[in-house]
């Protein structure tokens, strides 16, 4: 992988110059404007609303939305899970050269910095799925989140860098006093609304994800002392573990006990086909390992900054759904 990024990379305008950067975020609009002015039907209506917009509008209306005929319901599909996973990796370039241009240090320290902003977005997800947020819903809704949680960490980044320069404060310092105040922010608003909601608070979900998920990233730990020769003991495989565990174990905690099913489509398929209520868990469980040993066993050969990214993006991924899945069912929605 970091030979073909290399080829990319070095047909390109040199990372972070002026020319990259036009070309990198004018690219996906310029073909998107065009192919939207030569099928306006297709790509509107068929695509971005029926798939992208449409269940948005869908998610924030509590119900299933028509535009031209075209009907739209909340939640995912193959397709924008597709379109959603893109839209990730197309963004990892930009992350690192604007992260490049900020020096930052790619570590453990920025890893758990970025850490409570992701848990805030999850936290904020789970607020709109309760119904708090009103107007500002469709703010919070996937994809409008990413967007949101992006923007939110760009200026922490921002700050964190400004900051740094003047010897007040680090970056990771700074992203993670961001994150910390708006998850505790959103979180204790969930925690408020379940005390003095009549509905049951389901204190001991959030309890035990977050048991199951600490215990298998501390058997994680133990277990990796005896690998010889391969270095699974790195805080971000650690991460990573715990928030896909954290993922698996909220997925397995609803469906075993209160008749939830998978979000996700793959996560659903599996379920539907095997019947299993720990099919998520155990799927989760494998392939996390099966990365984890990938990018262990990569770590000397890849590009460091690349390596960095691709393994936070591992337990950035779970630690939002996880942290939405136990609020959610702790209060009952």
């Amino acid at each position: 992988m970091s030979t073909v990024s290399g080829r990319v990379e070095t047909a390109l305008p040199d990372t972070g110059t002026r020319e990259w950067w036009l070309l990198y975020l004018l690219t996906p609009i310029v073909l998107v404007g065009l192919a939207f002015l030569s099928f306006p039907t297709l790509v509107y209506d068929r695509f971005i609303w029926q798939y992208l917009w449409g269940p948005v509008v869908a998610d924030a209306a509590g119900q299933p939305v028509a535009y031209e005929g075209i009907r739209a319901v909340r939640g995912y599909t193959a397709v924008n899970t597709v379109t959603y996973l893109a839209a990730v990796v197309y963004s990892l370039p930009g992350l690192r050269a604007y992260l490049d241009h900020l020096d930052v240090t790619f570590d453990a320290r920025l890893a758990y910095g970025f850490a409570p902003i992701i848990v805030a977005g999850g936290a904020m997800r789970a607020l709109e799925d309760i119904g708090l947020l009103g107007d500002y819903a469709v703010l919070f809704i996937t994809p409008s989140i990413y967007f949101v949680v992006t923007a939110v960490t760009v200026l922490a980044l921002g700050i964190g860098a400004l900051a740094g320069d003047r010897g007040f404060i680090s970056i990771p310092q700074s992203v993670g006093a961001v994150g910390v105040v708006w998850a505790v922010g959103a979180v204790g608003w969930a925690f408020w609304h379940g005390a003095t909601s009549p509905a049951p608070l389901r204190l001991w979900v959030p309890v035990a994800t977050t048991g199951i998920a600490l215990g298998v990233t501390g058997l994680y730990y133990w277990g990796a002392d005896v690998v010889e020769g391969v270095p699974l003991r790195h805080p971000l495989f650690l991460l990573a573990v715990f928030g896909q565990t954290w993922d698996g174990a909220q997925n397995l905690i609803g469906v075993t006990f209160l008749d939830y099913s998978p979000k996700l489509v793959v996560t659903n398929l599996v379920y539907q086909v095997t019947g299993f209520s720990g099919s998520t868990f155990v799927l989760k469980l494998l392939v996390t390992g099966g990365i984890v040993w990938y990018l262990a066993d990569a770590k000397a050969k890849m590009n460091h900054t690349w390596w960095w990214l691709m393994t936070f993006f591992i337990g950035a991924i779970g630690l939002p759904m996880g942290v939405r899945g136990s609020l959610r069912m702790m209060l009952g929605v």
